[in-house]
C-alpha cells in the first residue's frame, strides 16, 4: 500500500505542477534486472517526483531530512542516508548502503544523485564517489548490473505549469581491464559516470551564458519538434556572433517598451492576430474561472514559497508541499458543497473547469503574450521572426 500511495501521490504532484513531462530516449531504460540510475540533481526534492514518472520501479537514495517528520514521510520515500551537512548520525549509513546492495542483488532499480544536493546553477556540482562505490561492490558480487545516467531539464524549474524533460543516457560499460585494483576500479567507474552525466546534462561558464542559452533553447522549440534538451546542447557549444548581435538589437528595442515575454522570449502571432485573439477569448475565461475557483491552494502555495524558499531550486518544492495538500482538501470540499447546495451538475462544472484550467494554463499564457504584442508592437514582429529563423538556422548547423 505504501508503494501504491507514493506512486499515485508523486504522479499527482508532478502532473498538477508541470505542464508536460517528456522522456527522451526511453528505449535505453532496461526493462528488468538490477539497474543503478545515476541522476543529475537540479530542482530539489521535486526532481524525485519527476524522475519517478520516468523510472516507476526506481527506489531513491534520499537524505534523512526528507524522512524526519510524519508530514515529510507522506511526500518522500526511499532509502535514507545522512549527508555530510545533515544533523543525523551518519553511523546509520552503513545499514542504508547494505539495503542498496540487497536491492540491486534482488534485481531492483536504485536511483542515486551523485551530486548529493541540487542546484539550478550554470554547471553541475562535484560528483561524489558513493554511486561508483555501490556499482563496483555490486559488480564484484557478481550482480549483472546496468548503470544508466539520467538528466533533467526544466524550461522554468520554479514556474507553475512549466515543461520538463528527462533524458536517459546510454548505459555505461561495466567491464574492467584484467588485474585492475579495487581502487582503480572505483576511479574508473567514477570517471565513466562523470563522462556519462556530462552527456545528459549541460554546463555553462556563467549564469549569464546559461540564461541566454535557456532563452534561445526555448525559442528553438517554438513551432518545431526540437527537444529543449537538444537545443540546450547546441547552445552549450556557444552562440554564433550574428545571433548574439540580433538578440542584442531586439533587447535594446524591448528595453524601453512594455513588450511582454514568455520565459524571456517575446512572442508574436505567427498567423492571424484575429484568430489568436478569438482563441484567447474562448479559452482565457476558462483558465481565469478555474483559478478563481481554486484560489486557496494557489495562494497558499505561492505564499509558502515566498516565505520559506531561500533559493530558486526549492520554490517549486514549497509550492507543492503546501499547495497540493490544500488542493487535496479543497477539491473534494468544493465538489461536495457544489453538489449539495447548487446541484450535482455544478459539481461536474467545477471539476471540468479545474481540469481544463490546468490543461490550458500554459497555452493561455503564451497566447496572452502573443496577442498583446501583436496588438501593440506589430512593428517588432519582423525582427522577432528574423531572430527566430536565426535560432533555427543555428539548430540545423552541424
Amino acid at each position: 500500500m505504501k508503494s501504491l500511495w507514493y506512486s499515485i501521490f508523486h504522479w499527482l504532484c508532478a502532473r498538477v505542477y508541470f505542464e508536460r513531462i517528456t522522456l527522451l530516449h526511453s528505449e535505453r531504460r532496461p526493462a528488468a534486472g538490477p539497474t543503478l540510475y545515476i541522476a543529475l540533481h537540479r530542482n530539489g526534492a521535486v526532481d524525485g517526483f519527476v524522475y519517478r514518472q520516468a523510472i516507476p520501479r526506481g527506489v531513491f537514495l534520499i537524505s534523512t531530512q526528507l524522512r524526519r517528520s510524519f508530514f515529510a514521510r507522506l511526500f518522500f520515500s526511499g532509502i535514507a542516508v545522512a549527508r555530510k551537512n545533515d544533523d543525523e548520525d551518519r553511523g546509520q549509513n552503513a545499514a542504508a548502503l547494505d539495503q542498496c546492495r540487497r536491492l540491486l542483488a534482488d534485481c531492483g532499480a536504485l536511483v542515486i544523485f551523485p551530486e548529493g544536493t541540487s542546484s539550478l546553477g550554470p554547471a553541475h556540482l562535484p560528483f561524489k564517489s558513493g554511486a561508483a562505490s555501490i556499482a563496483v561492490d555490486a559488480l564484484a558480487q557478481g550482480v549483472p548490473l546496468s548503470v544508466v545516467p539520467l538528466g533533467i531539464h526544466y524550461e522554468r524549474a520554479w514556474a507553475f505549469r512549466s515543461k520538463v524533460e528527462v533524458v536517459v543516457g546510454e548505459p555505461l560499460d561495466t567491464s574492467f581491464a584484467h588485474g585492475l585494483s579495487d581502487l582503480g576500479r572505483l576511479k574508473e567507474m567514477k570517471r565513466r559516470m562523470n563522462a556519462a552525466l556530462e552527456l545528459v546534462g549541460v554546463n555553462f561558464p556563467s549564469v549569464e551564458t546559461q540564461e541566454n542559452a535557456e532563452r534561445l533553447a526555448y525559442a528553438a522549440t517554438l513551432g518545431t519538434r526540437h527537444a529543449y534538451f537538444d537545443s540546450l546542447k547546441v547552445f552549450e557549444r556557444g552562440v554564433p556572433g550574428s545571433l548574439e548581435e540580433s538578440w542584442r538589437e531586439l533587447e535594446a528595442r524591448l528595453a524601453a517598451r512594455g513588450v511582454l515575454q514568455h520565459q524571456r522570449v517575446p512572442l508574436f502571432p505567427t498567423g492571424s492576430l484575429v484568430g489568436y485573439a478569438l482563441l484567447l477569448a474562448v479559452i482565457g475565461p476558462v483558465v481565469v474561472a478555474g483559478a478563481a475557483l481554486n484560489v486557496p491552494p494557489l495562494l497558499t502555495g505561492w505564499l509558502a514559497a515566498r516565505r520559506f524558499a531561500d533559493e530558486r531550486n526549492v520554490i517549486a518544492l514549497w509550492r507543492i508541499l503546501v499547495g497540493i495538500p490544500v488542493f487535496l482538501s479543497w477539491f473534494p470540499c468544493m465538489v461536495i458543497a457544489a453538489g449539495l447546495f447548487l446541484g450535482w451538475q455544478w459539481a461536474v462544472v467545477y471539476v471540468v473547469l479545474t481540469l481544463a484550467a490546468l490543461k490550458l494554463h500554459y497555452r493561455v499564457k503564451k497566447l496572452t503574450v502573443a496577442v498583446w504584442n501583436g496588438m501593440w508592437y506589430r512593428d517588432l514582429t519582423r525582427l522577432a521572426r528574423t531572430l527566430h529563423q536565426s535560432v533555427l538556422k543555428t539548430m540545423s548547423c552541424p
